[in-house]
């Protein structure tokens, strides 16, 4: 996906919430704020991909701060507020008799957890009220059937995760995928990048129990791309027969290339750009099926 036009408003904006979350030295805000400003506006262009900027400014950032996690406590709240609604996320899933409804209300309460996010322009998120939201998503795109018939026919299924707390609500999926049919393998981050799940994310909500494995992509990045992923990473993908994307920064780098196995994106559109390339309004959540294109 390339950039909308609040792009770059957006991608300073959650800059200079970072750089002030970094330290508290004003003039060291300031400079890494004019580097920050530089780096993304040199790599603007009408074919710049979000995701992408957004990973060369949170490595500007931590390099110019010399810090490494700045989510570290909002993810651990996540995390822990999300397993409190895990008992009633499964027991939702599990009285569901009809095993393709079963799969369509784990897939949509996969993407509400992606309500989980953080400084993003215009986006506020009250985990307090997490729970609320699970009966208000509506869905623009809901192509969960198609994917159920798919999972049922595949022997491998990959699960790339997007932010902590939200990797609990994609519990009910694993579980529902492995039911069916595939293996799954959930790969996360392999070190810090804003409030993407990394291993300690996956053992502190116990993923690491419910999934056939747990790895990490190789790279600390915005979404996925092919670079610097780790070869135990790229086998694990090459060999899967059906890959989950969670979340809005794998739907802005996935999107730019065709992958030769279907993508299923499971995200809500919290931003203009993502909505508009959807063709859902915002707010609204998608389970996009991208099958092969020959």
């Amino acid at each position: 996906m390339k950039i909308g036009l609040d792009c770059p408003e957006c991608l300073v904006h959650r800059g200079i919430i970072e750089i002030c979350k970094a330290t508290d030295d004003d003039e060291k805000r300031i400079k890494t704020a004019v580097i920050v400003s530089k780096a993304i506006s040199d790599n603007l262009n009408v074919d710049a991909v979000p995701g992408i900027i957004g990973t060369l400014r949170e490595k500007v950032i931590q390099r110019e701060t010399h810090t490494s996690d700045l989510y570290a406590q909002e993810k651990y709240v996540s995390n822990k507020q999300a397993l409190n609604l895990l008992p009633m996320l499964t027991e939702r899933v599990q009285k569901i008799e009809d095993e393709i409804e079963r799969f369509r209300l784990a897939a949509r309460l996969s993407a509400i957890g992606n309500l989980i996010e953080f400084d993003i322009l215009g986006y506020n998120v009250n985990l307090d009220n997490l729970e609320n939201k699970v009966d208000n998503v509506r869905f623009g795109i809901d192509d969960s059937e198609k994917a159920f018939r798919l999972a049922k026919l595949s022997k491998k299924a990959l699960l790339l995760t997007d932010n902590a707390g939200e990797i609990v609500f994609d519990m009910p999926l694993v579980e529902e995928l492995k039911r069916i049919g595939p293996s799954v393998t959930v790969a996360v981050k392999s070190a810090p990048i804003m409030n993407d799940a990394t291993m300690q994310d996956a053992i502190q909500t116990g993923m690491d129990k419910v999934a056939d494995r747990v790895m990490t992509t190789g790279q600390a990045c915005v979404g996925l791309t092919l670079d610097g992923v780790s070869h135990d990473f790229r086998q694990a993908l090459d060999q899967s027969d059906l890959v989950i994307a969670k979340g809005m920064g794998h739907y802005e780098t996935m999107t730019e290339r065709n992958w030769n196995r279907p993508i299923l994106h499971v995200l809500i559109a919290k931003c203009r750009p993502i909505a508009s390339s959807l063709g859902v309004e915002r707010g609204q959540g998608a389970i996009l099926l991208r099958e092969i294109k020959l």
